[in-house]
């Protein structure tokens, strides 16, 4: 679901994994935001393996997990602000890809 068009705030989340996958596969330079219940946020790249359902299906499709995508970083840090407003400031970074 597309929440704006505007590419600097412009954000999507996917229950399907196919359309998930799709677009992680023609994204290859967007981001991907882990949110899990009990951890902070984490930044990924749309190529990094730790975002791939395929790889980690438990983790992310756990209770609460979500992955929200994003063609820029501004975008998702604007959706963690509306979204999450006491975790905004709180984004970690994955060190396996480096975003």
């Amino acid at each position: 679901m597309t929440d704006s068009p505007d590419p600097m705030t412009a954000t999507e989340e996917f229950a399907d994994d196919a359309e998930y996958g799709w677009w992680l596969n023609t994204h290859p330079d967007g981001f991907v935001l882990a949110v899990r219940t009990r951890s902070a946020p984490l930044l990924h790249r749309a190529t990094c393996p730790e975002v791939d359902r395929d790889v980690h299906p438990g983790r992310l499709r756990a209770k609460g997990a979500r992955q929200v995508c994003a063609d820029t970083k501004s975008a998702l840090r604007a959706w963690l602000a509306r979204e999450l407003p006491g975790d905004g400031k709180l984004v970690a970074r994955c060190p396996k890809c480096g975003p």
